[in-house]
């Protein structure tokens, strides 16, 4: 039997740092409770109890469940195809999902299909070990970088075994941490185990403190979920087939200063295919009218999806103004370019989705926050990393002129998403075998 699964019951010497933390958590709690009043009628307030560990009408399972805890929307979403391998390998375990955002627990309680979902408590000694206490965990299971250092410790003051999953620490956090060596060394020595997404990263958690023993590569959880999206549906309707008329470009999750370069490549390429089309698709919704603006002061022909019907021959650009869509068209796309890689603070968004299209893939210089999939998908020949407009037009352009290039392109890409369909079996086995162990240990 592994040692290094062992539960550990009982807590070593904490540094001053924990009881700092604890201080800290205490004042801000104090400092909030005048406010406490208007924020619970905000939406962000919805849900407030559970904030304070209360557990409310959606009571946990009877039987001890596994608690998993991702931050938002986008942990939920990676977690979808872990929960479905825990409940393949151990039909009637019953899962609690809890979130740090309310937008988080809407799409846990729409998408995972959990046994209870909520949001998990303030980080706060008292707080986190009266949740502890009424859950009854038989494991806590941490998402991607949700290292909270009261919940982690209640737990294991508790006998549960917490594991983190698909871990990832970026560059800029991995700094963050190392201000704080001696906290970050406690709390993770109460982690029984460290399932990391790439060696990049179980370097820098081993550098923060963790033991090299607890830590695993197993691969990245949102490489499985957009895996097993292969088969996504094609949009059937009027644009969709305009769309495919003609050479099509996507600009996918656009942020500030993005559009304006985009367009700066297509001018490019305008020059040597006129007939070619642009489907713009800005990353927030709130700068729709913001970017409507700018291709109007530009003088493009262009239109929004939202009043997309017959467009005029001289139509050139779709803004995509409403949610949702965008997967369903990328299959039209001769290349997609990915934004929010122009902006080091962004570092990116997915990369993998046109991949999964069998389709080009472009992004900008900064990707630490998909650094794996875009170190993945360069390797493979299945990417190009531009640094502006110029290098864009020019790759879109190959493109066009030799589509027996692009179509292998595309295809590797593809290649570097199925190769990742087992990783949520691995994560589901790790954690089980941890589960076992530690029931044995008791």
């Amino acid at each position: 039997m592994d040692r290094d699964l062992m539960p550990r019951v009982s807590s070593p010497s904490l540094p001053l740092s924990y009881a700092l933390y604890d201080a800290l958590g205490v004042a801000v709690w104090a400092l909030a409770i005048p406010a406490w009043p208007v924020f619970a009628f905000t939406r962000w307030g919805k849900y407030w109890w559970e904030r304070l560990g209360r557990l409310g009408q959606d009571a946990p399972p009877k039987e001890a469940p596994v608690w998993i805890h991702a931050a938002s929307v986008g942990e939920v979403l990676a977690a979808e195809p872990l929960v479905r391998e825990l409940r393949e390998r151990r039909p009637g375990l019953p899962i609690l999902v809890s979130t740090t955002s309310v937008p988080g627990r809407e799409a846990a309680a729409h998408h995972l299909g959990a046994d209870s979902v909520r949001l998990a408590p303030l980080d706060v000694a008292w707080l986190t070990d009266a949740a502890v206490r009424k859950i009854r965990p038989r494991a806590l299971v941490l998402i991607e970088t949700e290292l909270w250092p009261a919940l982690i410790r209640s737990a294991k003051r508790a006998g549960v075994p917490v594991i983190l999953a698909s871990g990832r620490i970026s560059e800029r956090a991995a700094a963050r941490y190392a201000r704080i060596p001696k906290l970050m060394r406690a709390m993770l020595g109460f982690v029984d185990l460290c399932l990391m997404q790439s060696a990049v990263d179980a370097e820098r958690l081993c550098a923060l403190g963790a033991d090299p023993e607890r830590v695993r590569v197993v691969g990245n959880l949102k490489f499985a979920r957009q895996a097993s999206a292969v088969v996504a549906q094609e949009a059937e309707n009027v644009l969709s087939r305009w769309l495919a008329e003609q050479p099509l470009f996507v600009a996918a999750s656009t942020h500030p200063g993005e559009e304006e370069m985009v367009l700066a490549a297509m001018a490019r390429i305008w020059q040597s295919c006129p007939q070619a089309r642009l489907l713009l698709a800005p990353r927030r919704p709130e700068r729709f009218k913001a970017v409507a603006g700018l291709l109007q002061h530009r003088g493009v022909a262009a239109v929004r999806r939202s009043e997309f019907r017959d467009p005029p021959a001289e139509v050139r650009v779709v803004l995509l103004d409403t949610l949702g869509e965008l997967p369903a068209y990328l299959a039209c796309a001769t290349g997609v370019f990915v934004g929010g890689t122009f902006d080091p603070t962004v570092g990116g968004h997915n990369i993998l989705e046109p991949a999964l299209f069998a389709k080009p893939v472009a992004f900008g210089p900064h990707t630490g926050h998909v650094a794996e999939a875009a170190k993945r998908l360069l390797a493979a020949r299945a990417a190009e990393r531009v640094q502006g407009e110029e290098d864009l037009a020019a790759h879109w352009l190959r493109l066009l002129r030799q589509p027996e290039v692009a179509k292998e392109m595309g295809l590797r890409g593809r290649e570097v998403v199925a190769e990742q369909r087992d990783v949520a079996a691995r994560y589901a086995a790790e954690i089980c075998r941890c589960i076992e162990q530690n029931q044995t240990n008791r």
